[in-house]
């Protein structure tokens, strides 16, 4: 994931500004929301962003020693800085995480990175260690990180939805997003921030929740900015079957964020299905397992994967199958007649 904020030169996404009037996220991943949005940021000179983002004034700084104590840091704990800029809150985390912990910083210039890591040793604080990551990805390993803390970076986001499941996957699973971000709102913030920022709160928080997390607390203490906490969410019900709306699942496909896949059989396809889906039966899915293929599939790994079949009971264990290579499969409780009727065209 690449971040350079704002507050700190965590900027490390390129996302952007979508005009004022573009109200719905764009959560498209083939391709960047922004191109060209943190150009400057390919060779950073760090000294000039240190004065920049850590002085008096800027809300973020003025507000550090906050933020850091509503992050509920705790010793011993590994915390994912993503967007981390010139070190500023790497270092105040590493304080809090202690020398039995690590804090990674995260970012897109490789600068900003080595002068994070740096500027903690000259401070003592030996627990910091970098990572240069990618306009879509962390680049973190599996389940490694307790906190992924976000602060004035999120804008930045060039590929939200990966972006997102990158961090998803990096987290352990009781672990915790904190989110800083800028309010975006008509008439209240800056001519600045209605430039810069693409959208407000509500959309990035869909975002957000569309990538598998639930919001946990929300704490109001900031001016211009929110302060709030997510968790994972498996987004099921208790029958396993997906929470998401179908008009969510009507976006994530329009805008391709989202795929739908058909597990019925050959001849219940035949018989009618829908335009948006790729057919791959549940039977097949189920021998590919048994001979050690499934992971031989062509699907994608940076969408969401929507399963239907008849009534929602294939389409759970489907998503099981799929969710245990990897993939962000989820299981729709409507089946192929009850789509249809509420608006997924079928094919002539």
């Amino acid at each position: 994931m690449s971040f350079h904020s704002t507050k700190r030169t965590a900027l490390c996404f390129t996302l952007a500004l979508l005009a004022a009037g573009s109200q719905r996220s764009l959560l498209g991943q083939e391709s960047s929301i922004n191109p060209g949005i943190n150009d400057s940021f390919d060779a950073p000179v760090v000294e000039e962003f240190v004065e920049r983002f850590e002085k008096e004034g800027r809300e973020v700084y003025d507000h550090r020693n906050r933020i850091v104590e509503e992050a509920k840091i705790t010793p011993g704990q590994t915390i994912a800085d993503i967007g981390a800029g010139t070190g500023l809150f790497t270092r105040l985390l590493a304080k809090e995480t202690g020398p039995t912990g690590t804090v990674i910083a995260v970012d897109i210039a490789k600068e900003f990175v080595d002068h994070t890591v740096s500027s903690a040793r000259t401070a003592g604080l030996t627990q910091v260690r970098g990572q240069v990551c990618k306009p879509d990805s962390v680049e973190l390993p599996p389940g490694s990180v307790d906190v992924a803390f976000i602060c004035d970076t999120y804008h930045h986001f060039e590929f939200p939805y990966k972006t997102m499941r990158s961090i998803y996957r990096a987290l352990k699973p009781e672990g915790k997003l904190v989110l800083v971000e800028f309010h975006r709102n008509e008439g209240e913030s800056s001519d600045w921030i209605l430039g810069h920022v693409r959208a407000g709160k509500e959309v990035f928080v869909e975002e957000i929740q569309n990538a598998g997390f639930e919001v946990d607390s929300e704490v109001d203490f900031l001016d211009t900015s929110y302060f709030m906490t997510f968790r994972k969410s498996e987004k099921t019900n208790d029958d396993g079957q997906t929470t998401d709306s179908l008009e969510t699942v009507k976006s994530l496909l329009e805008n391709k964020t989202a795929i739908l896949i058909d597990v019925r059989e050959q001849r219940e396809w035949d018989s009618g299905h829908l335009s948006q889906a790729q057919l791959f039966p549940l039977s097949d899915l189920q021998t590919r397992e048994l001979r050690g293929t499934l992971e031989d599939l062509d699907l994608p790994k940076d969408q969401i994967i929507y399963t239907h079949c008849a009534r929602g009971v294939r389409s759970v264990s489907a998503a099981k199958l799929l969710n245990n290579l990897g993939y962000d499969a989820r299981g729709l409780r409507q089946g192929f007649v009850e789509l249809s009727q509420n608006g997924f065209e079928t094919a002539e």
